[in-house]
């Protein structure tokens, strides 16, 4: 079967060439490319050239102080409305499972494998 655009495989190699491969490295020849471009453009149109100097210092140390932004998980189930509700009245946020499957063993949130519609 063909995979999805959003595979978790796919999506994890289009990000792996996109920070390491050949897509950053011309990436980040464009950025360069491009301030250099605007750095030109405002020495011709800037008075003193301290002035730009200046401004043009600022970026490059508040470059290196931002740091990334911290990475939001979106792969495991965030809290929903009925967990908060569930916390606000003292209930455990997911009640635990008691049933068992065919082996004797705890059964998984989802009934995996057993098809929910005729076919």
């Amino acid at each position: 079967m063909a995979k999805s655009i959003r595979a978790k495989a796919k999506m994890a190699n289009r990000k792996k060439k996109r920070e390491q491969g050949n897509y950053h490295a011309a990436d980040a020849a464009r950025v360069a490319r491009l301030s250099a471009k605007l750095l030109g453009k405002q020495k011709e149109e800037g008075d003193d050239e301290e002035m730009v100097d200046e401004e043009a210092k600022q970026p490059e140390e508040d470059a290196e102080m931002v740091e990334p932004p911290k990475k939001i998980s979106t792969s495991a189930p965030r809290d929903s409305r009925r967990e908060q509700w569930r916390e606000s009245k003292g209930m455990a946020a997911r009640p635990k499972s008691t049933g068992q499957n065919r082996q004797g063993m705890a059964k998984g949130r989802r009934n995996a494998g057993k098809p929910k519609r005729r076919r």
